[in-house]
């Protein structure tokens, strides 16, 4: 079945890389279809493609933007999954997979957290 991880992963890309060259307002809509979309392929296969649509505060979840501006995140099953996509009201797309927020489009209105990097010794 790992035909069915690789075609996912490359649904979520083609599906990301769409959903930023669209209008705001489409974006959202365009997500959800994508996704549901997703889950009808994987129940050809007898899989589970499991996505909870919930709305959000952007300074939850590592986004690093204000309690007053909201986003709609869609997840996993599980309240800490690492794959994510995050669509926010002013615009802004991102997308996790086992790492840290990539940004497809910014508004400005998030600025996710990154990783501390690693410092190398000199000694």
């Amino acid at each position: 079945m790992e035909h069915v991880k690789q075609t996912i992963r490359r649904l979520l890309q083609e599906t990301l890389t769409i959903a930023q060259k669209l209008p705001v307002a489409r974006r959202q809509q365009y997500i959800r279809r994508s996704l549901e979309n997703i889950q009808d392929y994987c129940a050809t296969y007898e899989k589970n493609f499991i996505v909870r649509e919930i709305t959000i505060n952007c300074n939850q979840y590592e986004l690093g933007g204000s309690q007053y501006h909201f986003a709609t995140l869609f997840r996993g099953p599980n309240e800490d999954a690492s794959v994510a996509i995050c669509i926010t009201e002013q615009g802004s797309l991102l997308h996790r997979n086992d790492s840290p927020w990539k940004v497809y489009c910014n508004a400005g209105d998030v600025n996710p957290v990154q990783p501390a990097l690693a410092v190398k010794s000199t000694r």
